[in-house]
């Protein structure tokens, strides 16, 4: 390549988007691919250009007048192969930016009372996704104000049913229950479509292709299972609402797939559950004691919160995390997982006691910690390169019009 710039090389105008920059960074790389494919490859030193100009044009701090320089220690002719093996995520975002973030985010959203919450999402997921990093190479959040705001207007109006209704009588409030129970499905599979189609790395959309039906029975059958059999069941809806979410997202034309079996779900939840009922026993033994009821029975009660709170819970978060991404895959890729529970427990405990000790004040630098530690247990396990797996997606991949997913779909978490 005889450009000199990483506009040049990218051939795109000095001024373009990030969007415009994803867009013709891929279309590169499917010229890449379609070269490996014929007999007049190009050469290496090409796409070590094109990757070097891509990181410098989405990298506000390198300057990007000057031609971009591949990183130290490259060896162009291993380019092309080098991505095949273990690829780190890496949270690249710090605490002080972020509170900048949330401190005007709060300001905004309690001042418009909580009407600018939707633009305040936006401001930090696209905050947060430009900080996660896969080699080398940021993921990009594309969602509309409007649209969430839309989906929380649906989630408010339905809350303000239930309140109406449980005012007027039992009978009222069972009967909207029953009404707005089926709508629930619904709402879930537009907020994961939103979700997944508003991000994007290297250029390329995410898709979630679950239907209302699979919804249904995830979410409310296996959940009504679950009540009923007095929790004996919930590992089995636990992971029947993963495998919803990750066996229905695509990226590109590849989707993604959880192996992960019922038993393993219950072999993690089987030392919290025991633990759970030696603590009952133990309570009902301490009684059956006449005399020393009213004194340690609550104590009893207290531990076993504050067990469920410090300890189970993070077990349960930890262990359910890894058995879930180190059993998905991506077309011939793979996962790794590797959360410890200690150094979770103590970097959520430490959390804890710095918010409050801060009145609130660290939270930010609390959620900027535990994004970090969770993409540093992180990897990718690709069988191939990644620039033409993403290369090969990206041509594959169906066009589907941002219209459309704004005007059918919105996002209802916070």
């Amino acid at each position: 390549m005889s450009a000199t710039t990483c506009y040049d090389i990218l051939g795109v105008a000095a001024d373009a988007t990030q969007d415009e920059i994803n867009v013709a960074y891929n279309q590169g790389l499917i010229k890449l691919r379609q070269s490996l494919a014929s007999s007049h490859p190009m050469p290496a030193e090409d796409l070590t250009a094109l990757q070097a100009a891509y990181k410098q044009a989405s990298d506000p701090s390198i300057s990007r007048s000057e031609p971009p320089q591949p990183p130290a220690g490259t060896n162009p002719a291993v380019t092309i192969s080098h991505p095949v093996g273990r690829h780190g995520f890496a949270f690249t975002g710090n605490g002080g930016e972020y509170f900048r973030i949330w401190i005007v985010n709060l300001f905004l959203s309690i001042v418009t009372l909580g009407i600018y919450s939707a633009w305040a999402k936006v401001r930090r997921e696209t905050w947060f996704h430009r900080h996660l990093i896969l080699d080398d190479s940021p993921f990009s959040y594309h969602g509309k104000p409007i649209a969430i705001l839309k989906g929380r207007l649906v989630a408010f109006g339905m809350l303000v049913a239930l309140s109406v209704a449980q005012n007027v009588s039992a009978l009222a409030y069972g009967l909207t229950i029953l009404v707005l129970l089926p709508a629930l499905p619904w709402l879930i599979v537009r907020a994961f479509r939103f979700r997944a189609h508003n991000t994007s790395y290297r250029g390329l959309r995410f898709s979630f292709h679950g239907s209302y039906r699979q919804a249904l029975t995830a979410f409310l059958g296996y959940g009504i299972l679950a009540g009923v059999s007095f929790g004996l069941l919930f590992p089995l809806f636990y992971r029947q609402q993963r495998k919803f979410v990750l066996d229905n997202l695509h990226y590109g034309n590849s989707h993604f797939q959880c192996d992960a079996t019922a038993g393993q779900f219950y072999l993690v939840f089987l030392k919290p559950f025991a633990l759970a009922i030696g603590v009952m026993v133990v309570a009902g033994v301490l009684a059956a004691i006449g005399g020393i009821r009213s004194a340690l029975l609550p104590m009893a009660f207290v531990l076993f919160a504050l067990g469920l709170s410090f300890v189970l819970a993070p077990y349960i978060h930890v262990r359910t995390t890894n058995l879930v991404w180190n059993s998905v895959s991506l077309g011939r890729m793979g996962f790794s997982s590797d959360l410890r529970l200690w150094p979770y427990i103590g970097l959520v405990f430490g959390n804890i006691i710095l918010t409050l000790l801060t009145l609130g004040l660290f939270w930010p630098w609390a959620q900027v910690r535990l994004a970090r530690y969770r993409a540093d247990c992180m990897a990718l396990l690709a069988a191939e390169s990644l620039d033409v797996f993403v290369a090969g997606e990206s041509a594959a991949a169906p066009a589907i019009g941002d219209e459309l997913s704004d005007m059918m779909d919105m996002d209802i978490a916070l």
